[in-house]
């Protein structure tokens, strides 16, 4: 079943030509199924704006923590007094990382990240294989 939601979120995320308004999928938009993906979706889509909006000086990347499944990605937003913590398992991890501006932008926070930071963020991008670029 979560592959099922998976393959929904990524046509969502990912495929510019898929329609998926509630007009013409009303009974779709019931679906556990659907809903779930839409969760999934929203906040997938709010972490990635962040990371390819205007990332100035003040922005940085506290630290990526591995858990397990889970994935936690620590951002500061020093101009608006902020941060945010995101958590993701594997899955939302890799379909984050699909997007080459989000990938690159966390590689460039951690660039100018501490080394640790800049450790735990190969960790994590060792969990799906991949190599930093």
């Amino acid at each position: 079943m979560d592959e099922i939601v998976y393959k929904i979120v990524r046509r969502m995320f990912r495929d510019e030509g898929a329609e998926f308004s509630r007009n013409r999928n009303f009974s779709a938009y019931e679906d556990p199924m659907v809903q779930r993906a839409r969760r999934i979706f929203r906040h997938l889509a709010s972490v990635e704006a962040e990371l390819e909006g205007e990332l100035d000086e003040g922005t940085s990347l506290e630290s990526v923590v591995v858990d397990g499944d889970r994935i936690e990605i620590h951002l500061r937003f020093e101009r608006a007094g902020a941060r945010r913590t995101s958590i993701l398992n594997h899955r939302e991890w890799a379909l984050l990382l699909e997007n080459s501006a989000s990938a690159d932008a966390l590689i460039m926070l951690a660039e100018r990240a501490g080394e640790q930071t800049r450790a735990q963020l190969e960790r994590a991008l060792a969990t799906l294989r991949l190599e930093p670029r």
